[in-house]
C-alpha cells in the first residue's frame, strides 16, 4: 500500500467531509410546519418515531440547543414536537417529542422519572455503557409549559377551537445510545376510556398508585397501558436504528386488538417461527425455557457507583486486614494489642477507603467513563409530580 503522505491527507480530507455531510444531511431534516398530518410513523432527525393507529397532525416542530444544563457536546440541538389527535373538538391524545439533530460521543442517558418510584411502573428495560431503553407511566396535570414547543402548540389548538383535557394518562419512553436519543411521551385523555377528567392537584388525582389500588376500573387501564408499553417500546428502540416497518400498524391502546399478556404474546411469537421452519425443535426449547426463567428480564445492568465501591471495599479489606495482623504483631509482639490495632485499622480504613471511592466516582478522575447512569431530561408539558 502506498504510504504517501499526500494521499493519507487527501483520505482524511474526504473522510472529514463525507462525515459533515452526514450530520449536515440530519441537521438539514426539515421542521414541519403546523397542520402537516403524518400516519404510522413519523420521520424526525435522522429517526422515526412509530406512532399508534390514526391520523396526527402536527401541532408544533422547533430546533434549538438543549437547555437542561448538562454537557452534552457541540452538537446539542434538539428536534422538539407535538402531535395530536382529535375527537371532534377535543384533543384525545398527543406525542411529545425530543430527538437530537446531531450525534455526539457522550451519551444521553436516562430519563429522571424511569427511576422514579411513586409512579405505577417505571422500568428499565436495559442499562449498559451509553445505551439505555426504558418507558414508565404516569399522569400529568395541565399541558403547557415554558418551551416554546408547549406555547407554539397551545396557540395552535387555541386557534382551532379544540379543547384539551387538564389531566392526561402518560406512558414515556426513552431509547438512547453513545449518539443518539430518542424522548417521547404519548398523552392520552382519560375519555378514551370513557373516564371523568381530573381538574386538581397531581399528588390529588385518582391516579396516585395508592389511589389506583382501591380503583378497579383505573387499575385495570393502567395494566392495559403498561401492556401496551411492553410491546410499544421495542418499536421506540428499532425506530432509532431507523429499522420500522412502514407498512406496520400499531392500535391505540384503547383499542387493543390482543388482550393477551406480553409473555404469551412472546411464547406466541416464537412458536409461530417454529411453524414456519425458521427455527428448530431443539431451538425452540430453549427459547421457551429463557422465557419461562427470565420473563423479560434484560440482565444487562450498568452497576451503580455505591454498589461498585461496597464490593470493591469488601474484596480489598480482607487481604489487607490479614496483613496488618502480622506486621502490627511483628512489630508489638503481643496478640491483644495487634488485635485491637487491627480492629482500629478495619474501621477506620474501611469507611476511608468506601468514602475515597465515592468522591473519585463522583469527580470523575482520569479513564472514568460517561454512560447512561447519568440522567438527562427535556422540558417537558404540564407536570407529573
Amino acid at each position: 500500500m502506498d504510504d504517501n503522505p499526500g494521499i493519507r491527507r487527501c483520505c482524511a480530507i474526504l473522510l472529514g467531509i463525507g462525515l459533515l455531510a452526514w450530520s449536515t444531511a440530519r441537521a438539514a431534516d426539515p421542521v414541519q410546519p403546523p397542520g402537516t398530518a403524518v400516519e404510522g410513523h413519523w420521520q424526525i432527525a435522522g429517526k422515526q418515531v412509530p406512532l399508534p393507529a390514526g391520523r396526527w397532525v402536527v401541532a408544533a416542530h422547533t430546533m434549538a440547543p438543549y437547555a437542561g444544563g448538562e454537557q452534552v457536546g457541540a452538537y446539542g440541538a434538539i428536534h422538539s414536537a407535538i402531535l395530536l389527535q382529535t375527537d371532534g373538538d377535543r384533543v384525545a391524545a398527543q406525542i411529545e417529542i425530543h430527538a437530537n439533530a446531531l450525534p455526539v460521543m457522550d451519551g444521553w442517558g436516562i430519563a429522571a422519572d424511569c427511576e422514579r418510584t411513586d409512579l405505577p411502573i417505571a422500568t428499565v428495560r436495559y442499562k449498559a455503557g451509553w445505551d439505555g431503553s426504558c418507558f414508565f407511566l404516569s399522569h400529568t396535570s395541565g399541558g403547557r409549559s415554558s418551551s416554546p414547543t408547549s406555547r407554539a402548540a397551545a396557540i395552535f389548538i387555541a386557534e382551532r377551537g379544540l379543547h384539551a383535557p387538564p389531566e392526561w394518562l402518560t406512558v414515556g419512553f426513552r431509547v438512547a445510545n453513545r449518539s443518539d436519543v430518542i424522548d417521547a411521551r404519548f398523552h392520552f385523555a382519560p375519555a378514551l376510556w370513557s373516564l371523568p377528567d381530573h381538574a386538581g392537584r397531581w399528588s390529588a388525582s385518582p391516579w396516585t398508585p395508592p389511589r389506583l389500588e382501591q380503583d378497579p376500573v383505573r387499575l385495570a387501564v393502567a395494566r392495559s397501558l403498561t401492556e401496551w408499553a411492553v410491546g410499544f417500546s421495542g418499536l421506540v428502540e428499532a425506530g432509532i436504528k431507523n429499522r420500522l416497518d412502514p407498512t406496520a400498524r400499531v392500535a391505540m391502546p384503547n383499542a387493543a386488538a390482543d388482550h393477551r399478556g406480553v409473555l404469551e404474546q412472546r411464547r406466541a411469537a416464537i412458536d409461530d417461527l417454529l411453524k414456519s421452519g425458521a427455527i428448530d425443535a431443539e431451538t425452540h426449547r430453549r427459547q421457551i425455557a429463557l422465557l419461562v426463567e427470565r420473563g423479560l428480564d434484560p440482565g444487562s445492568q450498568v452497576a451503580d457507583p455505591a454498589t461498585v465501591a461496597l464490593f470493591k471495599t469488601l474484596a480489598y479489606r480482607p487481604m489487607v486486614s490479614f496483613a496488618n495482623i502480622w506486621i502490627d504483631y511483628f512489630w508489638i509482639g503481643q496478640p491483644w494489642a495487634a488485635g485491637l490495632l487491627v480492629l482500629l485499622q478495619v474501621t477506620v480504613n474501611t469507611t476511608k477507603f468506601y468514602f475515597h471511592e465515592l468522591a473519585w466516582e463522583r469527580v470523575r478522575g482520569p479513564g472514568s467513563r460517561r454512560d447512561s447512569a447519568r440522567v438527562i431530561d427535556f422540558a417537558y408539558l404540564g407536570t407529573n409530580r
